[in-house]
């Protein structure tokens, strides 16, 4: 037996299909969209030897960020992290560096990346829930007269907000 509203009832169905179309096309243009967001100050510190100058002779050293103004993109696995001073001071200028890291390791929770050239080390990564930055540098200078000496540490974080228009991820 043929109901009468046979035609009634498949608008519905078409409607949750077209819904489901638009969702779909809606989401890919969000996800093609990078994510960019900029940061606040930085807080950190650094690792010196102390006056001593002996290897256990370590301080935290409090570091001069407030012309540092990081910045990050998330674009898929691609992780761009700009970092230096924004803002030229008495006798320096401004010094941007932007890092772009291709392939970077992503999880639900974070996105990271690790760069080293001849003498720094240094790892990016960014917390998606809290919306932080976290950088730990570790440089070692030329060879230390006290074996003993550990390298230059530093360990730095900015809590950043999303910037206008930039798509959620």
């Amino acid at each position: 037996m043929i109901p009468t509203n046979a035609t009634a009832e498949g608008k519905p169905m078409w409607r949750s299909v077209g819904c489901v179309l638009l969702l779909l096309a809606t989401t890919s243009a969000a996800i093609a969209e990078p994510s960019r967001f900029t940061c606040d100050t930085p807080r950190g510190k650094r690792v010196e030897v102390g006056p001593s100058g002996k290897g256990g002779d370590v301080q935290w050293i409090d570091d001069d960020l407030d012309t540092v103004r990081p910045s990050v993109v998330i674009d898929g696995e691609t992780f761009s992290v700009t970092w230096g001073t924004s803002v030229a001071t008495e006798g320096k200028a401004a010094k941007l560096t932007t890092y772009v890291f291709a392939a970077a390791h992503r999880t639900a929770a974070s996105i990271f990346a690790t760069r080293i050239d001849e003498s720094t080390a240094e790892i990016f990564r960014f917390y998606f829930a809290s919306k932080s930055l976290y950088k730990l540098t570790s440089h070692l200078g030329g060879p230390a007269p006290d074996a003993k000496a550990p390298p230059f540490v530093a360990t730095y974080l900015a809590t950043c907000r999303e910037q206008e228009g930039a798509a959620g991820r």
